[in-house]
């Protein structure tokens, strides 16, 4: 008899998200991940944007009140090189915060933790080797302690690694170094991103310094992840003269290189790829992991009522144009922004001033950033 619980790959905020989403729906899940236990915890100092839509997912699932996070109350946005600037501010539309921000692994573990007391199982050193797909079920092997399982599923739902197979693939020439500071000025809930030549640079408010996301030219990253702190402080101290702190800490540093990577759909009715399996995106505008808490969360709500092929192809349907149109607008940001002819930097500066001055205008790309394409 086929084994009903819903297979999992990937133990990592979308997979757990989307775990716990189809568990309250009713349905049987397993999670496998093939990283050590240890791999997927604290250890992982990365901080994380949660826009406003993402909390409400959470809440829905009754786990915000267990995350711990900053708010993120002002947004500051502004270009080098260049006039015009954009402010967003949180009270504008009547919300406590615009979003939050939260160490990954943290978040991790929170979700691993409302796992296992919801009775999900969750299996690491547990790799996916091969599937065989069915009509109405995927046979999938899965190698643990030494040997292979077989598990049979009805859905099988691919959330970590990279995008596999054909699909976009677009290498941006970037790095990002990733790091936490510490200024002589409170954050007061103000986050930024400054838009220069090699890169943007985001500076977000978290406990009681700020994450640092710098990008800059893959030539220039190995360098700078080299210098000790004094050299790298007296590096950022300028780079980020524009949010009037100085800076006087700062903790140590992480280099992701930064590509766009799409996944073409499989051609399996039974096989669904959520986060990083489906897309990795460029940390301009934070939008990667909030798109995959979206997806995760309405995958188990269109399969509420139950599991058919019928209810995931309106899934992949209804999800195609936010998922679309959320790729296709951090690729243009950076793409954007990372064209210096003055003609472009000038027409940045107004746009960037046309925000500002247009509330309407403000208002649908706030709205936009916090829930996607609705």
């Amino acid at each position: 008899m086929a084994d009903p619980a819903i297979l999992i790959v990937g133990a990592g905020p979308v997979g757990l998200t989307v775990a716990l989403a189809l568990r309250r729906a009713g349905h049987a899940v397993r999670v496998v991940d093939a990283k050590p236990m240890g791999a997927t915890g604290a250890i992982d100092p990365r901080a994380i944007a949660l826009s406003h839509g993402s909390r409400l997912i959470l809440e829905r699932l009754g786990l915000w009140h267990k995350i711990v996070a900053t708010p993120i109350e002002h947004v500051h946005v502004s270009q080098q090189q260049g006039f015009g600037q954009t402010r967003i501010e949180a009270e504008d539309y009547h919300l406590p915060a615009l979003g939050h921000v939260t160490r990954l692994g943290l978040l991790t573990n929170t979700l691993l933790q409302a796992a296992t007391e919801m009775g999900i199982a969750v299996t690491f050193d547990a790799e996916l080797r091969s599937t065989a797909h069915a009509d109405d079920h995927v046979a999938a092997t899965i190698s643990s302690g030494g040997a292979d399982h077989q598990h049979t599923t009805p859905l099988l739902i691919l959330a970590e690694g990279k995008p596999a197979g054909p699909g976009q693939r677009k290498d941006y020439g970037q790095t990002a170094i990733v790091t936490e500071a510490w200024s002589t000025t409170a954050h007061e809930g103000r986050a930024f991103e400054r838009f220069t030549p090699e890169g943007p640079l985001a500076l977000l408010p978290l406990d009681t310094g700020h994450s640092i996301v710098w990008c800059m030219r893959d030539e220039h990253a190995q360098g700078m992840l080299a210098l000790n702190d004094a050299a790298f402080l007296a590096r950022l101290n300028p780079a980020a003269r524009f949010a009037h702190r100085t800076w006087t800490r700062v903790a140590a540093r992480a280099a992701f290189p930064l590509t766009l990577l799409q996944a073409s759909d499989s051609g399996q009715p039974r096989e669904i790829a959520l986060g990083n399996a489906a897309q990795t995106l460029h940390p301009v505008a934070g939008q990667g992991l909030n798109l995959g808490l979206r997806d995760a969360f309405e995958l188990a709500e269109a399969l509420r009522p139950g599991l058919s092929l019928g209810a995931l192809a309106q899934y992949r349907k209804r999800r195609a144009r936010d998922r679309a149109a959320t790729i296709a607008l951090t690729d243009q940001y950076v793409s954007l922004f990372s064209n210096q002819l003055v003609p472009l930097r000038v027409a940045r500066g107004a746009g960037l001033a046309l925000f500002n001055l247009v509330p309407p205008l403000r208002r649908a790309i706030a709205r936009r950033m916090m829930y996607g394409l609705r």
